[in-house]
């Protein structure tokens, strides 16, 4: 008969010292001792491309900021939402960051059940980068502006393709954008990323490619790759020569990828304040905004409040956006 109660007792005193365990942690964060240990930045895409540039860029000034090593930690899949859920799922000690995935934070809980909550689950701490997405082809296809592609689209519906980095993304989206404001029947083909996308592209196996415009600037230069406008209110600095969507008659269709910090929810306030006002001050560095710049990237520092509202409501309206439209990941 003393079992139970037994059993019940050592659970109890199980769970209070978790807590108590838990507590420490978070006390510790809050002293000044933080942080003693190297600190892990998740980057929810493969490495070697576009976002962990973007995330590479920044965390070496980082560590030497806060006098600790940033470990940058590749969790990719599903779209992005792996490795956020990886950042929701952490020990909110101050010593795992982010990369908040537009697609992931913005798009997905809308077209699949993810295991983590927008609005719950994460504290956010700046924006970090802004791109701007971009329509594209090979450039032998003979195609050299988008009126010629919308005309070879309508002489064949459905047997253009579009490649993009996956369903569920951002430059998904705004491809179905695309094809709704310019009539154009053309077929989404997703990948798992930017860079197997853009290596189908070079190879002809699709026609055409919308993206975020940073991984395809060294295409461009290059001379494989010829991007017919850019889907954004002004034209990218990198290559102004290309229009944008509005410029040509389209200023609905229109996307600037947002990246930005977050951290899971919980972790200390001065922690997360810690964090944007180093992030800010290495955003504002002269050789940050080149490196951005130099991938067609512009960097975004911002609030914490004005990075969880920028997200808020572009889930909202992509949400409206993908209800409207009757989009799914099949």
């Amino acid at each position: 008969m003393l079992a139970r109660p037994l059993n019940l007792s050592l659970t109890a005193c199980l769970i209070g010292f978790s807590a108590m365990f838990g507590i420490a942690h978070v006390a510790q964060a809050q002293n000044g001792s933080w942080p003693n240990k190297p600190i892990r930045f998740i980057v929810p895409f493969p490495p070697g491309g576009p976002t962990d540039a973007y995330v590479r860029t920044v965390a070496g000034p980082l560590g030497e900021a806060l006098g600790q090593t940033v470990v940058v930690e590749n969790r990719a899949g599903a779209g992005g939402s792996i490795g956020v859920d990886a950042v929701a799922k952490a020990a909110p000690d101050g010593y795992t960051l982010g990369l908040g995935s537009a697609g992931a934070l913005m798009a997905l809980p809308h077209l699949m059940k993810v295991p983590y909550s927008v609005k719950d689950d994460f504290a956010f701490v700046t924006g970090l980068a802004l791109v701007p997405a971009v329509i594209a082809v090979n450039s032998k296809s003979g195609v050299s502006n988008l009126n010629q592609f919308l005309e070879l689209a309508k002489r064949n519906p459905g047997k253009i393709n579009y490649a993009s980095a996956g369903s569920g993304t951002t430059v998904h989206l705004v491809g179905e954008l695309f094809k709704r404001e310019t009539g154009a029947d053309i077929t989404h083909v997703p990948y798992k990323g930017a860079a197997p996308a853009i290596t189908d592209l070079l190879g002809g196996q699709v026609e055409s490619i919308v993206s975020d415009l940073t991984p395809l600037v060294p295409h461009v230069r290059a001379g494989t790759v010829k991007i017919l406008a850019v889907m954004s209110s002004q034209r990218a600095s990198v290559l102004p020569e290309i229009p944008t969507m509005a410029e040509l008659g389209y200023p609905k269709v229109i996307l600037n990828t947002e990246y930005g910090v977050i951290m899971p929810g919980g972790t200390p306030s001065a922690i997360v304040e810690r964090m944007r006002r180093e992030l800010t001050t290495i955003l504002k560095s002269p050789a940050v905004q080149s490196a951005y710049a130099q991938m067609g990237t512009l960097a975004v520092p911002s609030s914490p409040a004005q990075y969880r509202q920028s997200v808020l409501s572009s889930y909202d309206s992509w949400g409206k956006f993908i209800k409207e439209s009757g989009i799914t990941l099949n």
